[in-house]
């Protein structure tokens, strides 16, 4: 077996010498220099190169047009930032195993020495060995020295969404004996179990009892939810993402839906939708974590909200939502799969879920209503229900406004010289209650200022107010602690009420 492998070495030695290829073989993900290259090759003639990307078409496999150099210049190095799901595509270059110049020879499944392959996590291992059925690396062509196949990461038995799917976990290596096994491009080597986060491990013996390994890190992170614009027309199309590599139970999973729930100011119930992974083929597709949901703006008086799943034949999904000019829009999920560490140093278990929110607006356009309505006097407590809310933009707070007297149906204030504005100010993700929040104050009639006022915040604040001539009614919050913004009310007083 070993009878080429000092001439095939220095074979390759002069290719990377002289070819000027990248070899990526740091753990870092940077490219070395050829001579770098040659200095760690020294020792033993052999390397490891882990992969985010799949180096090898199965079009161009086994191809004579096709050189070692050729695949590992197509491999994007990467030994951080994986999940749980993941697969890391190996490229091992072994010259001393190309046994045989006129075949595709195979390496992994022998131990003493002959080229046993593991991969070990801090929640489990396998080895290449344990089964007769266990898929090779194989050589990437004849008379190559260059050696594929690929390692899975598989998780634990959790939970992962709203409708209680389940990872699927456990150690075991790829092969014919196993369910729907097609071999080394389709399915990879091995698979080990990992968990929240940690580091997965191949060994290589490459002579007997002489070992070399390659590492890379796995975790769990915090998902991201965003629509792809801060402020929408009425005509327009939005997008809401969550981006969360974790949500891939295995590479490339169009099958798992995670539940958001997306409504307006108008429609306070809004609607729920399962949203599916869609490639992003912008870079490496296993690499993103996309589940984009269209949102299509309807009318009021049209129809209901509507849901549309396009389920993992199409990835994502879209949906219908009644909005008002001057509305925000909200979207909310649960992420159920969280770092250990927070980056505030808050700590999570693999049992905690995280409320992930996001906001945007619609363009404002004045309206006037058209119907007269009953006014009628409630107490505090029952007139909060009918608060009008906004979230800041980055979620931070969320802000309630309600009148003492106001229009039961239209939710508009009273005209009447005893009328009050309450305040209400929580946090925007918890809903908690806050204190101490600075926030300037003004409230005009028909352009004209009745308060103006800076104040700090210490539980519900009420303003008392006199209105008893108006048509436009504005609530101006603004320099709200840290928040660089302003959440705008607008009341339109209907002139067969006064």
């Amino acid at each position: 077996m070993f009878v080429k492998s000092r001439y095939f070495a220095f074979f390759f030695m002069l290719v990377l010498l002289t070819s000027g290829f990248p070899l990526n073989s740091n753990n870092d993900g940077g490219i070395l220099p050829t001579a770098d290259a040659a200095v760690q090759t020294k020792e033993n003639g052999n390397k490891i190169f882990f992969c985010e990307n799949n180096p090898i078409k199965k079009t161009e496999y086994d191809k004579p047009h096709m050189k070692p150099q050729d695949y590992m210049s197509k491999c994007i190095e990467r030994t951080e930032g994986y999940s749980w799901g993941s697969r890391i595509y190996v490229l091992l270059w072994a010259p001393g195993f190309n046994a045989d110049d006129k075949k595709i020879d195979t390496l992994g499944n022998d131990g003493d020495g002959q080229g046993l392959i593991t991969l070990t996590s801090r929640d489990g291992s396998v080895r290449a060995d344990s089964k007769s059925s266990c898929n090779s690396f194989i050589e990437t062509g004849r008379d190559h020295g260059l050696f594929y196949g690929s390692m899975k990461l598989r998780g634990f038995s959790t939970t992962v969404n709203d409708d209680g799917v389940r990872m699927y976990g456990g150690d075991r290596c790829e092969g014919s004996g196993n369910y729907n096994g097609q071999g080394t491009l389709d399915d990879g080597v091995l698979g080990v179990k990992t968990g929240q986060d940690g580091a997965v491990t191949m060994s290589f013996e490459y002579a007997e009892n002489k070992w070399m390994h390659k590492s890379a890190t796995h975790t769990w992170r915090i998902a991201d939810l965003s629509f792809n614009a801060e402020e929408y027309e009425m005509t327009d199309e939005a997008t809401v993402t969550i981006k969360d590599l974790d949500g891939l139970r295995y590479p490339f999973d169009k099958r798992t839906g995670y539940q958001m729930h997306i409504w307006s100011d108008t429609d306070e119930g809004g609607v729920e939708v399962n949203a599916y992974w869609k490639p992003n083929f912008r870079g490496t597709p296993q690499m993103h974590g996309d589940y984009p949901v269209k949102v299509t703006f309807i009318d009021p008086d049209r129809r209901e909200s509507t849901v549309r799943e396009l389920y993992y034949k199409s990835g994502g999904s879209a949906v219908e939502l009644k909005v008002s000019p001057g509305d925000n829009i909200y979207a909310q999920y649960y992420d159920r799969t969280l770092p250990a560490f927070g980056p505030n140093g808050e700590k999570y278990s693999t049992e905690d879920k995280l409320l992930i929110k996001t906001i945007a607006r619609i363009a404002e356009v004045n309206s006037v209503p058209t119907e007269r309505k009953i006014v009628q006097e409630k107490d505090d407590s029952h007139a909060k229900q009918f608060a009008f809310t906004k979230y800041t933009s980055n979620g931070e707070y969320l802000v309630s406004v309600w009148w003492n007297q106001w229009d039961w149906w239209t939710n508009q204030p009273s005209l009447q010289p005893d009328n009050s504005l309450n305040i209400s100010i929580v946090e925007g993700l918890t809903e908690k209650p806050v204190s101490d929040v600075s926030y300037t104050l003004n409230v005009s009639s028909d352009g004209n200022s009745m308060i103006d006022q800076e104040s700090t915040y210490d539980g519900t604040d009420k303003f008392s107010l006199s209105l008893t001539d108006a048509d436009l009614i504005e609530v101006v919050f603004s320099n709200m602690g840290e928040v660089d913004e302003s959440l705008k009310f607008k009341f339109k007083i209907d002139s067969n009420a006064k």
